[in-house]
């Protein structure tokens, strides 16, 4: 499993509804918590499937926020896992 933390400059609901546009853009949001906000999404990277699950934290004030990112792919060195989670930093 491949684990990174991102901070945002944006508030937590802001924070949300990009994360949800982004996941949207990479592959099939699987599960999505609106009261945690936290949510699920299932893409494919060559042809190594792989599962992101991605929480939005508050941040240290109230004008940031911190993502949580875990990824888990098929591939051994976890390659894949690493390039979906730039992916998705890069569509934020």
């Amino acid at each position: 499993m491949t684990a990174r933390t991102v901070e945002l400059q944006m508030p937590t609901a802001a924070a949300w509804d990009r994360l949800q546009a982004a996941a949207a853009s990479l592959g099939t949001i699987e599960e999505a918590q609106e009261n945690s906000r936290f949510l699920v999404v299932k893409t494919r990277y060559g042809l190594n499937p792989v599962r992101l699950r991605v929480s939005v934290l508050s941040g240290p004030t109230a004008e940031t926020s911190r993502l949580d990112i875990q990824a888990r792919g098929q591939d051994i060195w976890g390659v894949a896992s690493r390039k979906v989670i730039d992916r998705l930093c890069a569509a934020l």
